[in-house]
């Protein structure tokens, strides 16, 4: 996100995921896409509108997993997990979307190794 230029934001992507610079064709396949609307990405700080954080939830542990409400506060938890973190509220939908898919592809790489 604070990148200077197009071409900067690709450099980026790829030496945090690859560890490497793009090489030519990478940059030329990449960059485009992210320049579209790139000027327009983010939002003015006055009118980003932050989620609210979801209501914290009870712990289950060992002593109260037998309670009645533990089955619906673990099927809440699994309901936020699916659904995932909310979408970065600072930058435009459009722009972002073509943001996430280029980190898709170049997370789906055949280079791209993820060890745990």
């Amino acid at each position: 996100m604070n990148a200077s230029t197009p071409d900067s934001l690709v450099e980026s992507i790829f030496l945090r995921f690859l560890g490497r610079l793009p090489n030519a064709q990478e940059r030329t396949t990449f960059g485009p896409a992210l320049a579209e609307g790139f000027d327009q990405r983010l939002i003015p700080p006055a009118e980003v509108l932050s989620p609210a954080p979801p209501s914290r939830l009870a712990r289950v542990t060992w002593s109260n997993h037998l309670m009645p409400d533990a089955n619906s506060i673990k099927m809440e938890m699994e309901r936020r997990a699916r659904a995932g973190t909310p979408p970065d509220p600072r930058l435009r939908a459009p722009w972002r979307e073509v943001y996430e898919d280029v980190v898709w592809s170049v997370v789906n790489d055949r280079e791209f190794v993820w060890l745990p």
